[in-house]
């Protein structure tokens, strides 16, 4: 697997410009080969965007100590930042040329823990595009063995005119 190239500041991400060049899935397709920088949360939060094909993004990472909560478990917020990120480049893969989006809105359903250490799979599919709004769902598995460990969904905000 390609490693990634993380952003260290607003200046390595591309200019809207250039974005606006190229279709959502080469966007994301250079994020995974490692040509433009991903999020910079993701080096924080130990994931990385592992796979996309239209319609479709997964994210694999493992919730590490550092990523637990007051009980010692992982923490809410790390289910919700690797479903964010499945979910809105699911959602990414589908737009034209012109277009980009923004999150307006997701949901988590946390099913049962992850254990600290364990490697899982976050899979977004694109489910709706329109003109201004785009649906995606998706969910967290073990890698090694497929447990499912939450679900989610996505409403994005799609912005620009497609080319």
């Amino acid at each position: 697997m390609t490693e990634p190239k993380y952003a260290e500041n607003p200046g390595d991400f591309l200019p809207l410009a250039a974005l606006r060049e190229m279709t959502g899935l080469a966007f994301m397709q250079k994020v995974v080969a490692g040509e433009v920088p991903t999020m910079a949360l993701a080096r924080e939060m130990n994931y990385r965007l592992s796979h996309v094909e239209e319609g479709l993004a997964e994210v694999r990472g493992t919730p590490e100590f550092r990523h637990s909560n007051a009980f010692g478990g992982v923490h809410g917020g790390w289910y919700g930042a690797v479903l964010d990120t499945c979910l809105t480049c699911a959602v990414i893969t589908g737009l034209p040329r012109g277009q980009f989006q923004t999150t307006l809105e997701y949901k988590v359903n946390l099913l049962r823990a992850i254990p600290i250490g364990a490697e899982v799979i976050g899979t977004g599919r694109l489910e709706h595009l329109g003109r201004s709004t785009g649906i995606a769902r998706g969910e967290i598995r073990g890698a090694a063995d497929g447990r499912l460990y939450a679900l989610g969904t996505a409403t994005c905000f799609v912005m620009g005119e497609a080319v």
